[in-house]
Order: structure tokens, then sequence, then C-alpha cells
């Protein structure tokens, strides 16, 4: 009987052992956990890049940039994302177009994310107490460099028992928003098939 304890523990140690190394490589499992709270969730994310950006100094190679490509992206709930920016054309479009829309959509933000990392090299980054309403979440956060201040508030919801960023707000400025008028002007002025090909010309380019 000792000896089945005995095993068990060392298991159990080996089991901790893994998922702590699993969240130093990056898991995006462990990270969003669900006893972690939105802000917690925010708060190990951005501990995260700025421990990796802090490592690379001036430097931060395409091995690095994949990296932190995982961890800026791994809260973000991208299906729900681009049925926001896609707006009303959402429902005109056949579940093959948006799956191949959030595939593209995706690739261009993950891209996207690592060309502004000056937001994660802040002096001090300050986490207000985040609003939640049932399964909606908004954490505001505030990153200070110098005399610089920079507002990014995230909105979340639950996915799964998880909490996943669907749109964020950088100094007033919506992802979904911006992303949204884009898309309609351009949709206007052609059409919907002509957007998306100028998105799949953008994501080979970068």
């Amino acid at each position: 009987m000792q000896n089945m304890i005995s095993l068990f523990q060392t298991r159990t140690r080996v089991w901790l052992l893994f998922v702590a190394l699993a969240a130093l490589l990056f898991s995006e499992n462990v990270a969003a956990s669900d006893s972690m709270s939105p802000v917690e969730l925010i708060k190990s994310r951005n501990e995260r890049v700025e421990a990796i950006l802090e490592a690379a100094g001036d430097s931060v190679d395409a091995e690095t940039k994949e990296q932190l490509k995982d961890i800026i992206n791994s809260f973000i709930d991208f299906r729900e994302l681009s049925k926001l920016a896609l707006g009303k054309y959402w429902d005109q479009r056949t579940e093959k177009e948006r799956e191949d829309f959030v595939n593209v959509f995706q690739q261009l933000i993950r891209n996207s994310s690592v060309k502004k990392l000056e937001v994660y090299k802040a002096d001090r980054i300050v986490y207000e107490e985040p609003e939640i309403n049932g399964s909606k979440a908004k954490v505001t956060t505030f990153a200070y460099k110098k005399r610089k201040e920079v507002e990014v508030v995230y909105k979340m919801h639950k996915v799964n028992g998880e909490w996943k960023v669907y749109d964020m707000e950088i100094d007033g400025m919506s992802t979904v928003r911006n992303y949204r008028d884009s898309f309609y002007k351009q949709i206007a002025k052609s059409s919907y098939a002509e957007m998306y090909n100028k998105l799949e010309k953008r994501l080979k380019d970068s």
C-alpha cells in the first residue's frame, strides 16, 4: 500500500513538472485555464511576452516572433472576431466561405500582432478590476512608457468554459470596428470576392 502511495506521489510530481514545463513552453491550454480570471489571463500573457522581449533584447528573430504570435493570439476567438468584423456580410456567406475567411483573417492578425510590440515594453502596466456580466467580461489596462499612457481594453466572452478575446480597443480604437469599416467600404466598392482576394494577396505578400 505504501509503495502504491509513493508511486502515485512520484507520478503526480512528474505530471506537475510536465505542466510547469508546458507553461514555460507557452502552452495555450495551461494559460487559458478556466481557474484564471480574465485579468489573470491577460496579465499572464503580457508577462510572458515581456519576458521574451527582455531576453531577446533589441533583436527579435523569426523563431521568437513565432513564439510571440502564439502567446499574443492564444486567447483570441478568431471566429467571433471574424463574424463581428464582417457584420451583415457574415450571414450572407456559406460555411466554406466563413471558414476560408477566418483562416486568412487569423493569419493576417497573427502576422500584424508582432509589428507593434512597444505596448509590451511598457515601464508599468495597470490592470483594473474586470467588468463581468455573465459570460462576458471587459478588462481595461493602462500601459505607461515614460510619460506616455496607452489604454488597452479587452472585450472577452466564455467559449467552452474559457475566456476568449473577441475585440480589443487601443486608445478607443476598436479592432472590430476598424476592420468592419474597411471591409464594408471594399465590398460596397466592388464585391465580397474582390475584398477576400485582396486579403489573400496581403497574406501572401506579408
